[in-house]
Parts: C-alpha cells; structure tokens; sequence
C-alpha cells in the first residue's frame, strides 16, 4: 500500500515538480552565463559584449520553461549585469556612462525575445516549414523590424548594435527553418557592421574589439537559429518521450493494484525450502491466518516442530519420501500451531526442483488454510 501511496503522489506531484525544474533551469542557465561573463572579463565590462551569453540564458529558459521561467531569467540577467559586469563591479549601482540604457534596452530586448520564444513553445506544429522559397518571406520583415528602430534612434544603435537582432534570427529560424536562420544571421551581421560599428559604411573591421563583438553575434546567432529551427521537433519528442512515461507510469499502477488484488483474495502462502541450507522462506498472503502461524524465516526443523504430534511423523516420511522417489510434484495436509495456541488445517501443494544428475535442489510449494480437518493426506 505504501508503494501504491508513494506512486500516486508522485503523478499527482509532477505538474508542480515539473513546474519547480522550469524555475531552476532559468536560475543554472543565468548562473552559467553569469560564470562565463566572468571568466572572460574578470574585472567587470561596461561594453555588449557580456550581454550575449545573458541573452542565451533567457532564450533557452523560454523555451524550456515557458514565460514565467523566462521572466525570471530576464530579471536575474538584468542583475548578474548590473552586480558583476557594470561599473562599479559587485554593485547594483550603474555610473558607466550610457550603461543604465544599455541595461534597459537589454530588458526590452529580452522580453522581446521572451515573447518570441513563448510564441515557438506554445505553438503546436510538429511538421518541418516548407522548403519552398516562402519559408523566406519572414527575413525581409525580421531583419527590417530590428534595423529601423536602431536607424530613428541613433543613440540605441550607438549602445547596443545588435539590439533587437536575436529576436529576429529566432524569428527566421521558426518560421524557415535553420537556413533562413543563417540567411538572417548574415544579412543583420553585414547591415550591422556596414551602419553601426566603425568605421561607419564599410564592411571593414576596424579593430579586434569590434571582430569579437561580430563573431560574438554570429556564433550565438546560429545557437538561436538551431533553437528557434528545432525546438518543434524537439517539442514533439519531448510529448512522446512524456506520453510514453505517463504510459508506463499507469501501467506500473494498474499492475500494482492488480497485484495487491490478487494477494488480498488469494489465502495462500508461497514458501521455498533449501534443502543444502534448511532453511525455508515465505511470501505471505495478505489475508492468511497461515502468515500469522509460520514466520517469513525459518529452518525446517523449526517448522516441523510446529506441525501437530499425530501428524508430524506422516508429513516429514511422505516429503521424504518424494524426495527419495525422484517425485516433482507431491500434496499433503497437517495441522500446524497458531501463536493463539490453537491449530490451523493446511493443505500444502509442492514442487521439487532437480539438478542435471536429478539431484533434489530444493522444493517450492504453496500452503492453504483448510476450513476443516480433511482425514487421509493426500498423496
């Protein structure tokens, strides 16, 4: 019953398990990308550059769990770089000139994001987009929708020039597929660098600095792209993977309610006797008077003590006898003492199991309360 209780609290307890996971996913992903921020700026960086590994967090927590979760990584990202990136580091206080509105367009961002992921999650395709050239059609209005915002506020392209362009790649990615995805990712990294990184209209790079913040934007736009391209797959696996589980979870339910049935209803004991050792073993019925009388464990001369005088002898020389005349399968009733002192009628039902050589090994048998004394054993 314990292992019943136990097996039905846990199914009613996985929504909330689950739920709790979702939390702690988004809290590890920000830890994460939180120590990889430091690691590659120990002493804190007031540029973009830490915000892409924070971006990442927040994505892949939408994904996994839903808006909430990503909400609360959005939060915890927005502290992980105030506390540990911006000046003064290991402070919540932001001086850095324009870093406060770069922190700000960095929530906005990842809101937006979380509400694209969201989208991706709760959307139930689980076919592959198409291949025609319509899977296309969502690059010119993704790429654009992130590039004009930049280009009315020069100030936000000046700060953050790849805001609002992850957004967009995931965008592509989900409606396309992985190649519009990369087809974004290359078409914002070129509009990006030709508009807003120095020198200004050039395609040039002017100094390793600005080489890693454009390699920083393509290698996490193409995680994004394989993110927003797979997850409806993956959505699908998941649901089958959980389908299958919940399967397997009720089947493991039914057969043990269906086994705690079958020990309430039987009135039999089943028991094993080692003939090497002596010693015999029981499985009890739940309802068995017979449970009761005999232990789980005993040797066999135990329990032959426990058999009434006037049948003591007969039972021991008829399983001998068995034993000795390579029987495999033998029947008796006895009388064996009940700790109330009073004496239950069982019938036994046993098997001898034999070696190559027809050597007794041991017996296996049943044992069955008997509502009266039958006279003769049977034989």
């Amino acid at each position: 019953m314990n292992i019943l209780k136990t097996l039905r609290s846990w199914v009613r307890q996985t929504h909330e398990g689950a739920r709790a996971v979702s939390f702690g996913v988004a809290v590890g992903l920000v830890t994460v990308a939180t120590l990889i921020n430091l690691l590659a700026w120990p002493r804190g960086s007031d540029q973009d550059g830490h915000y892409f590994a924070l971006v990442t967090a927040v994505l892949v927590s939408t994904l996994y769990g839903g808006f909430g979760p990503g909400l609360v990584a959005t939060a915890l990202a927005a502290l992980s770089s105030s506390y540990f990136a911006l000046s003064p580091q290991f402070s919540l206080r932001v001086v850095a000139p324009g870093a406060t509105e770069r922190l700000v367009v960095f929530v906005i961002e990842a809101v937006l994001l979380n509400l694209v992921a969201h989208v991706i999650r709760k959307h139930h395709k689980s076919t592959p987009p198409s291949v025609g050239w319509q899977r296309y059609l969502a690059i010119p209005f993704a790429v654009s929708a992130a590039t004009v915002p930049k280009l009315v506020f020069p100030d936000l392209a000046r700060e953050l020039p790849f805001a609002f362009d992850y957004a967009a790649v995931c965008a592509c990615a989900w409606v396309g597929g992985l190649v519009p995805g990369v087809a974004a990712i290359g078409l914002l990294a070129g509009i990006t660098k030709y508009l807003f990184l120095e020198p200004a209209y050039s395609l040039s790079v002017a100094n390793q600095a600005e080489t890693i913040r454009v390699g920083l934007f393509v290698a996490e736009g193409l995680v994004l792209a394989v993110l927003g391209a797979s997850h409806a797959s993956l959505k699908h696996f998941a649901a089958t993977v959980s389908a299958r589980a919940r399967i397997y979870v009720a089947a493991t339910l039914h057969k043990e309610v269906n086994n705690a049935a079958l020990r309430a209803i039987s009135r039999d004991t089943v028991w094993e006797w080692e003939l090497d050792t002596g010693e015999i073993t029981r499985t009890p019925s739940w309802q068995d008077r017979i449970s009761i009388a005999l232990p789980s464990r005993e040797t066999y001369s135990s329990w032959v003590e426990r058999i009434h005088p006037d049948d003591r002898d007969a039972t021991v020389t008829r399983m001998q006898r068995a034993i000795e005349q390579g029987r495999e399968e033998f029947q008796y009733t006895y009388r064996v003492l009940a700790p109330s002192g009073t004496f239950l009628s069982v019938w036994d039902h046993a098997f001898i199991v034999r070696g190559a050589d027809w050597k007794a090994l041991r017996v296996i048998g049943r044992s069955s309360e008997l509502p009266s004394r039958i006279g003769e054993p049977l034989v």
